[in-house]
């Protein structure tokens, strides 16, 4: 299997590129992310110290541009060509299959999509044509130089802890998704009950101001119908006034219930209580979700700061500064 040729090079030599230049690449992004943020970051989309993405772009570019790397401008041309196409379309393929954009050049010049930018492209290209004068000869003399049969041992245990890496990885991108959908229905649904009880609330509030409203108004027209009938008819002033004390003590009892019967429904309202339970609930799973222990979603919140999810925005940002803080 490892004779297997592919563009002039035999599977064995392709998958120890792979692995060296996913290592090279993984080291190459931690020191550029160190240099720019001081801090040092574990990049790359698995948890090991690799980035695939690298490995595949080298394979791309010695199948496809091994013919001219003699020609410094093809192979410039051609690096930043095939290094962008591979940017953009694992960049497009990651977000199809996780629902999130993992970096993102939007605010940089002559961008496509957020994916790829005309800044990088150009450095890819001066990369490609230093790795391939530079780096690789060297690299190709020391795949060579190891014994086949210790090379081939070797590599199946890599090969292995390369896929189980994978798999963690994409279950924890899975989880990841799942927790977001969660979280982005519990927040919605405390908005809901929230702003239920708020109207509920409000509304008993505005049945209460009412009674009270009616009750002065009412008050009013019997003191109004009090003066009238004091200045037609002094004589009735006692009997009129005495049905006036009397007025006054019902209504103010009427009153009285009436704002009882209101807090007494506002506190043994079966429907709020409900609501009120549910909302303590909701704030409890949310608090809970918040705080699962996630190593591996800190290593990728750090790794792809500008990770984006447009199905679940706020909560991923939410998220993100949680993890920050700590």
């Amino acid at each position: 299997m490892w004779d297997i040729s592919i563009f002039g090079y035999s599977l064995y030599e392709l998958f120890w590129f792979f692995t060296i230049y996913s290592v090279l690449g993984w080291c190459s992004e931690v020191i550029f992310c160190t240099v720019n943020t001081g801090q040092l970051v574990n990049r790359g989309f698995l948890n090991g110290p690799v980035c695939p993405i690298y490995g595949f772009g080298m394979l791309i570019v010695l199948c496809v541009l091994g013919p001219v790397q003699d020609h410094l401008t093809l192979l410039f041309v051609g690096g930043a060509l095939l290094t962008s196409a591979l940017e953009l379309g694992a960049g497009y393929a990651l977000k199809k299959l996780f629902h999130t954009q993992w970096w993102d050049y939007s605010d940089k010049p002559f961008n496509l999509g957020g994916y790829i930018c005309l800044s990088f492209s150009l450095l890819w290209g001066l990369l490609i044509v230093m790795v391939m004068k530079v780096i690789h000869p060297p690299i190709a003399q020391l795949v060579a130089m190891v014994p086949r049969m210790i090379g081939e041992i070797v590599a199946i245990p890599v090969f292995l802890i390369f896929v189980a890496d994978l798999a963690v990885t994409v279950r924890t991108v899975a989880k990841l998704n799942r927790d977001l959908g969660e979280l982005e229905k519990v927040t919605d649904t405390l908005h809901h009950v929230s702003d239920a009880l708020s109207t509920a609330l409000g509304e008993k509030s505005l049945e209460a101001a009412a009674a009270v409203g009616d009750a002065g108004q009412r008050l009013g027209e019997k003191l109004g119908e009090t003066r009238t009938v004091l200045t037609e008819k002094g004589q009735e002033f006692t009997e009129k006034l005495d049905e006036t004390r009397t007025a006054l003590t019902e209504k103010g009892q009427e009153f009285t219930e009436k704002l009882d019967g209101t807090r007494a429904a506002i506190s043994a309202a079966t429907s709020k209580e409900e609501m009120q339970k549910r909302y303590t609930e909701l704030q409890k799973r949310y608090t809970e979700l918040m705080a699962r222990p996630g190593r591996a979603r800190r290593r990728l919140f750090s790794a792809f700061p500008d990770m984006k999810n447009p199905l679940h925005s706020n909560v991923l940002e939410e998220l993100k500064e949680k993890y920050r803080r700590k």
